[in-house]
């Protein structure tokens, strides 16, 4: 478990509430599959994306930037538990979805 100290956590969560999730959450989705195509295998179901200006237009990809980003906000929001708190999620990722983590490792 980490332990973080005052100075970190507090830098953690201002930096964090300072961040635009309509903007950044898409904008960081779609860095992600331009830069790195072989994860576009596992949003098929988002349609379109051929290159990046179907990807950086892509609703999908636009709300789910936004949900990747409120898993963060949750996390950030339990420092103490980090572990705990994403586990549903874990296993959402890792045992339904099937997603390799090693296409993840930014």
């Amino acid at each position: 478990m980490v332990q973080w100290t005052d100075f970190e956590r507090t830098t953690i969560q201002s930096i964090f509430s300072n961040i635009n999730h309509d903007v950044v959450g898409p904008a960081a989705l779609t860095r992600c599959l331009v830069v790195y195509p072989w994860t576009q295998r596992y949003f098929a179901k988002f349609g379109n994306l051929y290159n990046a200006e179907a990807i950086s237009t892509n609703p999908h990809v636009a709300a789910h930037g936004k949900t990747v980003l409120g898993g963060l906000e949750l996390a950030v929001k339990n420092m103490d538990n980090i572990k705990a708190t994403l586990a549903e999620l874990s296993v959402l990722h890792s045992e339904k979805l099937n997603v390799d983590p090693d296409n993840f490792k930014v």
